[in-house]
């Protein structure tokens, strides 16, 4: 793990205890705000590569409560990224005349949606459970190539743009300033990459509500 990761993984874990003090956030008493809009720099642990989910993105979300302790939310977040592999492609076997390539590549953004439900009415900080999915559009480019000569390429194809998706589980907390609309919000979920092995992402980021 790279040092700048452990700087944000120590930044997320410290963010609720250097909230400022919490004199107006939303309680049983102060109605709760129905909206909030938020951004967040996101970084993935685990899988190299994720058509779904980048190593690092930049995401920006919007969320309903529908009641002091219940959330929906959706996001947009930068994707664009490029995965390789696949079966068979980029095994090369030398008893063959020709070895395939197989590149996967995601559209600029990605999509999410997701159901939170946050604990407690403190004004201090406020954890919560979330749950839901990551979206995003992928085009499969497979290229073939002589391995006798004359070598080079012999063709190339562009499989139709599929929707791939990403389940996502986790909890993080979110910590009001001292004019109860401003926030910060750290959160670590889980989610599954494209082999069926688990990969972490941590969420750093700030919003208002409204």
């Amino acid at each position: 793990m790279s040092k700048t990761r452990w700087v944000l993984l120590a930044l997320a874990l410290a963010l609720p205890v250097e909230a400022i003090a919490q004199t107006s956030a939303p309680t049983a008493i102060n109605p709760f705000r129905k909206w909030d809009i938020g951004g967040t720099v996101a970084i993935r642990f685990g899988e190299k590569d994720d058509a779904v989910i980048p190593a690092g993105a930049w995401t920006a979300d919007l969320g309903r409560f529908w009641t002091p302790h219940f959330k929906t939310s959706v996001a947009v977040m930068t994707a664009g990224q490029t995965t390789y592999g696949g079966s068979p492609a980029g095994i090369y076997d030398p008893r063959s005349f020709t070895t395939s390539y197989t590149r996967n590549v995601t559209q600029p953004a990605a999509f999410a949606a997701s159901a939170t439900y946050q604990f407690f009415d403190n004004e201090f900080a406020h954890p919560y459970v979330s749950a839901g999915a990551r979206f995003a559009s992928t085009s499969t480019l497979t290229q073939v190539y002589a391995t006798r000569s004359p070598y080079g390429l012999l063709s190339s194809t562009t499989a139709p743009v599929a929707l791939e998706v990403r389940p996502v589980v986790g909890g993080g907390f979110k910590s009001y300033f001292g004019n109860g609309r401003a926030f910060m919000r750290s959160e670590l979920m889980l989610s599954v990459g494209p082999h069926g092995t688990p990969h972490a992402i941590l969420q750093i980021g700030a919003g208002v509500d409204f």
